[in-house]
């Protein structure tokens, strides 16, 4: 590409320019501020643990249920991270099980794409997060796997995540239908969180 030229925006681009709102939305939700700001005790935060089992132990079955990601390069599968959730509870002490949220099913490859774009984005400032728990937890990954994600595989798995929205959203119709998959998963994720008994 010619100095001076950016490259024209791309599927990973549109995706993010379209779900940027609900992901600061999530922000704005009172208990994820407050574990961003390091001010969860350990019954609070084993309290988010259990909501988020029941949301991606959902969106793991959705994926499971929806059109095969293999042409794109994915296999959700090997994405899962309920076992992580379960293993923190367990430390915890408390209760490794939860009712599941109610998400949306995924009809096409690409939606589901969308869907599953939610669950991998949130592995970024898992790390941050992680740190944020220094305050309750000891050193170490002991109560806070999920947050460390995929640990030194992150890079790798996130890239090849951005690879699959290229080639998955090349066309148009495509590229509406992942991210309406992604709206749809991010409200559902919002809705899950936002009630009183969890702010």
């Amino acid at each position: 590409m010619p100095e001076g030229l950016s490259r024209p925006p791309g599927a990973r681009d549109a995706l993010r320019a379209a779900t940027e709102a609900a992901h600061l939305r999530l922000h704005a939700i009172p208990i994820f501020h407050a574990l961003a700001e390091g001010r969860l005790g350990r019954a609070a935060y084993a309290a988010l643990l259990r909501r988020k089992l029941g949301f991606h132990a959902a969106l793991e079955a959705r994926l499971a249920a929806a059109p095969s990601l293999a042409a794109f390069g994915l296999e959700p599968a090997a994405r899962r991270r309920t076992h992580l959730l379960r293993a923190d509870l367990a430390w915890l002490g408390a209760a490794a099980e939860a009712p599941l949220a109610p998400l949306p099913r995924f009809a096409t490859a690409e939606a589901a794409l969308g869907g599953l774009y939610v669950a991998e984005g949130s592995t970024l400032g898992g790390q941050q997060l992680a740190r944020a728990l220094d305050a309750i937890l000891p050193p170490g990954a002991d109560g806070r796997r999920f947050l460390l994600g995929y640990g030194a595989q992150h890079g790798a798995m996130w890239r090849a995540c951005c690879e699959a929205i290229e080639a998955a959203g090349a066309g148009a119709a495509a590229r509406a239908a992942m991210i309406d998959g992604a709206l749809a998963t991010f409200a559902a994720f919002e809705a899950w969180f936002a009630p009183p008994d969890i702010a």
